[in-house]
């Protein structure tokens, strides 16, 4: 055999073992590289299944911290308004010794949209223990338009007469609309009893800072 052909052989032959080399180490380093590859995607599915969780815990916590805010909001009202019942009883038990109708309880409070109010009286008669008054009450407003005073009648103010029928007292609760321009300065409560003396009731309108 020529010199020259045992070299060509074993450069095959060598080349043959770089080829079989960088054959190897490149299936090696693209294992290395897939298992680096699904290492960080278990990683990052990991991470994204802590988040998860974590997100559904502050929703949890969320969820009951505004649930135990409704109810404490909701005891305070149920407290409100037990103690409003207490102290109109009381009322009705032991009276101031008036003896008439009165307002025992006047709230009204402004409602979102602009000109809306609602309101809550109770009608008090203490004394009168068998009978019972029957009748209408209709609701007026006292106000200022444009510096001149006028008395709202119930069709301008949107409410109805309300039907009255009681012995001791009777809880009127309802909404009114002022017209624009209009600032109240009296609720007055006209009641026209059967078998009875009409008469009208009137309060103070509330200021904005008591509103």
């Amino acid at each position: 055999m020529s010199q020259w052909l045992r070299a060509l052989i074993i450069g095959s032959v060598v080349l043959n073992l770089l080829l079989v080399l960088g054959l190897g180490y490149g299936g090696f380093h693209y294992q290395a590289q897939q298992s680096l590859l699904e290492q960080q995607r278990l990683a990052a599915s990991a991470q994204r299944k802590e988040v998860l969780a974590l997100q559904l815990d502050v929703q949890t916590l969320l969820s009951s911290e505004s649930h135990q805010l409704l109810q404490l909001e909701q005891q305070a009202e149920q407290l409100t308004e037990q103690a409003q019942q207490l102290a109109l009883y009381q009322q009705v038990l032991a009276p101031d010794g008036s003896g008439g109708l009165t307002l025992a309880q006047e709230e009204i409070t402004p409602l979102a949209e602009v000109g809306h109010f609602a309101y809550r009286l109770v009608l008090l008669h203490p004394h009168n223990k068998d009978a019972r008054l029957t009748g209408q009450a209709q609701l007026r407003v006292r106000a200022l338009q444009e510096g001149q005073s006028v008395l709202l009648d119930p069709a301008q103010l949107g409410v109805t007469p309300v039907t009255l029928d009681f012995r001791h007292f009777q809880v009127l609760t309802g909404q009114l609309q002022l017209p624009t321009n209009s600032v109240p300065q009296t609720l007055e409560v006209q009641l026209t009893l059967d078998n009875s003396e009409s008469r009208t009731l009137s309060l103070n309108w509330p200021s904005a800072n008591n509103t």
